[in-house]
């Protein structure tokens, strides 16, 4: 070969590595596909497709599948993901002896949705399932017994969503639920360099008697910490919308949120996300001229996990600013197991809060035969405001908590009591 055959040569395998490292190449078809034909065969009764998969490697290699669709005719659902981007840390992978998957990128989510339920609002019932049954397909795959090298783990540092829809109808019944990700941004920090999580967020429900529709914007600082944390410094949100008919603006500011993965029962139950925080502070105001409903809630720290868990608050503090305005002090205690909330006194520094009675409530009860206790109120969110009871309101409520314990007359919390007009 002469000399100049073979500078050619080079350059066009120097100019294959450079397309293959920037760019990746087409992974051939035969060698993903029994990898779906068999995720196929453990589901048949869904449709998985795939288009094209491509890889491109370097030291943070990329695994990019494009035209995904997965199709549940038993949920009525339908799910289809323009691009999925897995990012690989070679170094750590190496040093973990296991790929870890530090980086996803989501592009052009579609989720469809059939119910046959009643759905007038955002329930665990009018809920799309299909792509929380994947995302758990997922995490569960990444959790064996016996990993090799090529067994992905989930390192995630980087998370980004762009364009995602979802969408849920009841056509008997014509009712439109629908909620748009304009963009989702989440890269966890580190000393040298700070974190950046961004979110847009719109929701709507369309109904024969309802049209809702919030916008909900996030901002925070995330930092990695020890243990799989993650800690949001500067949390911040902004609530913006029509709802129940009112016009609605909130806001919420945080110190410092602190969250993770854990197992419920002691590891070998489902995963949940345990929550911990300081110096939370919200607002809440409903514009209905020629009225003004306001209330800000704060408080010092707490800890709890979603979904179902377990919730501790201390020092915290109520206030309710309509027609007059009025302030409790207290702590907090919520067993999941029971669904009962227990409130104790506390006194605050600085504040001009009276310090709430003690007293346990049942979430959601069904209060029929219920003892009743002298002056027992029942707390209730209804026609778009929180509202107290002296009677058990017979309206369908979003939120009720119904007295379980209530060991003296009188007292923070039942002086707000209404009449059977409500508040």
């Amino acid at each position: 070969m002469s000399k100049s055959s073979k500078i050619i040569a080079a350059l066009l395998v120097l100019g294959f590595a450079l397309v293959v490292f920037s760019h990746g190449v087409v992974v051939p078809r035969f060698l993903w596909e029994p990898r779906l034909q068999s995720l196929k065969n453990q589901y048949p009764d869904q449709r998985i497709d795939v288009n094209r998969v491509v890889l491109a490697l370097s030291l943070n290699p990329q695994l990019i599948i494009t035209e995904i669709e997965i199709d549940d005719p038993a949920r009525g659902e339908n799910v289809q993901l323009a691009l999925l981007r897995l990012g690989m840390n070679m170094p750590s992978s190496i040093q973990q002896g296991r790929l870890q998957i530090n980086s996803i990128v989501l592009k052009g989510l579609a989720v469809q949705s059939q119910k046959q339920v009643d759905c007038p609002g955002f329930s665990l019932d009018c809920m799309p399932v299909l792509p929380v049954a994947l995302a758990a397909r997922a995490w569960q795959s990444t959790q064996v017994a016996n990993p090799g090298f090529f067994t992905p783990q989930l390192n995630l540092h980087k998370l980004e969503i762009e364009q995602a829809n979802f969408a849920v109808s009841n056509t008997q019944a014509n009712q439109a639920l629908s909620g748009k990700i304009e963009q989702l941004k989440f890269e966890l920090g580190n000393e040298a360099a700070g974190g950046q999580f961004s979110l847009g967020w719109r929701l709507a429900i369309k109904t024969p008697e309802t049209d809702n529709q919030l916008y909900i914007a996030m901002s925070a600082k995330p930092e990695g910490l020890q243990n799989g944390q993650v800690q949001l410094s500067q949390l911040k949100l902004d609530v913006d919308g029509k709802w129940d008919g009112f016009p609605w603006t909130g806001t919420a500011e945080q110190g410092k949120l602190v969250a993770s993965i854990e197992q419920a029962n002691g590891g070998q139950g489902a995963p949940f996300l345990k929550l911990s925080g300081e110096n939370l502070r919200t607002y809440i105001r409903r514009d209905d001229l020629p009225e003004t409903h306001q209330a800000a809630f704060s408080v010092q720290q707490f800890e709890g996990g979603l979904p179902s868990q377990n919730w501790i608050m201390n020092k915290a503090e109520w206030t309710y600013t309509h027609e007059e305005a009025q302030a409790w002090t207290f702590n907090m205690a919520y067993d999941a197991s029971n669904r009962f909330l227990t409130i104790s006194p506390e006194t605050i520094e600085g504040s001009e809060g009276i310090p709430a009675e003690l007293q346990t409530r049942e979430l959601n009860c069904i209060a029929d035969g219920r003892p009743r206790f002298l002056n027992d109120t029942y707390w209730a969110w209804q026609a778009g405001w929180f509202r107290v009871w002296d009677e058990l309101p017979t309206d369908t409520l979003s939120v009720l908590l119904c007295p379980v314990q209530h060991p003296s007359a009188g007292g923070a919390f039942a002086a707000t009591a209404a009449s059977a007009s409500g508040r």
